[in-house]
């Protein structure tokens, strides 16, 4: 199995694709439509107000929301998508999407783009979800990249 593989984009059409994403060597990319976000069960994402969030949701209104950069997470033992990176993207995505006097010529939001690890690639603590096997690739490379996350997070926690 080629590890450097990257997985095809999936784009989620109804609730019911949540359940068939592909996953390929633990990651899957998928395009999600904003009708949908409220299906996800989201851990992490709601960031509090902030410069850095009034100025995103400033973008969203006058530019629409440009989703160049995909948002990344990793799904945690109960199945919910924990938001790892791209949490104030996706707040403001959200507020925009909630004014009514923003989305009145057209929708501001279509579509989200995540990243979605399951594997030790996301430093993931907790177990697989229920129904996401163990990769066959090259396990022995992912049991180094833990322990060596491991051994640095012991590191840091001694020297605090």
């Amino acid at each position: 199995m080629d590890m450097t593989k990257l997985p095809k984009l999936f784009r989620v059409r109804t609730e019911e694709d949540l359940d068939r994403i592909p996953f390929q060597n633990g990651m899957a990319a998928v395009e999600v439509p904003a009708d949908l976000l409220d299906k996800l069960e989201l851990k992490h994402h709601d960031r509090g107000d902030s410069l850095r969030l009034r100025d995103l949701e400033r973008s969203i209104r006058a530019n629409g929301f440009q989703p160049v950069e995909p948002i990344t997470v990793r799904i945690g033992r109960r199945g919910r998508w924990i938001v790892i990176n791209g949490g104030h993207r996706l707040t403001a995505a959200q507020h925009i999407m909630g004014e009514f006097w923003s989305n009145l010529f057209g929708k501001k939001v279509k579509n989200f783009y995540f990243i979605l690890f399951t594997n030790p690639e996301s430093w993931s603590k907790t177990d697989r979800p229920i129904g996401v096997k163990k990769d066959k690739g090259r396990p022995e490379d992912f049991d180094a990249s833990r322990e060596a996350w491991e051994r640095s997070e012991l590191r840091r926690n001694t020297t605090s």
